[in-house]
């Protein structure tokens, strides 16, 4: 590996020193107790989940594209979970089958919209939420069998592998490193980043880009039922509201970790470094008594900046270049000459 490799400044190292920051300000500037089992107990749980559907939603932002059903999805797989099971352990196994099989839909349906017919990414996808909501109302009726989900879910997402880190930040690991092994390792993973960084260049080479593309927002469907699921038994009793802090958290998530919303590769392992890096960021404000309409405006404010960044860094050598035209041009006349 050559030494300009080692030194090169990418999005994935700028993201672990900055989540490295945030731990060690979190730790010993506002907290002062980070890493106690108590408090990991508390936050484990609701970042592996941000992590999980911050990983669907890289899969969208990877193609150039962006996902606002988000929200609707995750709420929806609440409502599925107390409908299908009634709050039973014993009907926990069709409510998993049920949101799977939606998810593959909802994905489906925006990938062929956006996908296969061109329709504005954003647009269908808000399009699509509201049509979620609308079947969800519908679906769940007036009053759904049972408030609670079966003791068996929350007893998996509750239940703790030691000293406060639960299962649920181990499951989120292991979709960050799957999705990562399949985005580097597997050909249908390859293709999809393919046809994501550059279609013509996919269609070129034979790869049919547009059903990859499609894969990407049935992939990112299931993580979001994942999520929802995982939620769901979190709180113990989901309601309409469970899917609503994710969207933008998710989406600052995706960029944190290096992602151009105007497609190109994604990397999970990222995402789950920028998830983590803007959710200790909104812990730390709200530790500090922060309102709530001044964080979500932090959080749009480190969406802007990350963006930046991004832009800055994939654009590095353009950039340089740029700056020393510039500092040719400032010099007098007789130095530039001299030069």
């Amino acid at each position: 590996m050559s030494r300009d490799r080692l030194t090169a400044i990418t999005p994935l190292k700028v993201i672990s020193v900055g989540v490295l920051v945030m731990l060690v300000v979190s730790e010993l500037v506002i907290s002062g107790s980070l890493f106690a089992q108590s408090t990991l107990s508390t936050i484990l749980a609701p970042l592996s989940i941000l992590i999980i559907i911050a990983i669907g939603q890289a899969f969208v932002i990877g193609t150039g594209g962006i996902d606002l059903s988000v929200p609707a999805t995750v709420t929806l797989t609440g409502v599925i979970i107390l409908k299908a099971s009634e709050g039973k352990n014993s009907g926990l196994l069709e409510a998993l089958i049920i949101v799977a099989a939606v998810c593959v839909v909802i994905g489906f349906v925006n990938g062929v919209l956006v996908e296969g017919l061109r329709l504005n990414a954003l647009v269908v996808t808000l399009a699509t939420g509201q049509l979620i909501l609308g079947f969800m109302r519908l679906y769940g009726g007036e009053l759904l069998p049972a408030s609670e989900v079966p003791p068996r879910l929350t007893s998996w997402t509750t239940d703790e592998i030691v000293g406060g880190v639960s299962y649920l930040f181990a499951i989120a690991v292991v979709v960050a490193v799957l999705g990562t092994l399949f985005l580097q390792r597997f050909v249908q993973g390859r293709r999809l980043v393919a046809s994501s960084a550059s279609e013509r260049s996919a269609f070129m080479a034979g790869i049919a880009a547009r059903r990859y593309r499609i894969l990407a927002y049935v992939l990112a469907s299931l993580c979001y039922g994942l999520g929802g699921v995982l939620a769901s038994g979190d709180v113990g009793t989901p309601d309409l509201t469970l899917g609503d802090p994710y969207l933008l958290l998710s989406i600052v998530a995706v960029v944190l970790g290096g992602a151009a919303v105007t497609g190109g590769r994604a990397s999970p392992i990222a995402t789950l470094l920028g998830a983590v890096f803007i959710f200790l960021l909104d812990y730390d404000l709200r530790v500090k008594g922060v309102s709530g309409g001044l964080r979500e405006a932090v959080q749009g404010a480190v969406l802007v900046l990350g963006l930046s960044l991004v832009f800055l860094i994939q654009n590095m050598p353009t950039v340089r270049n740029a700056l020393g035209r510039l500092r040719g041009s400032s010099l007098p006349s007789d130095q530039s000459n001299a030069a």
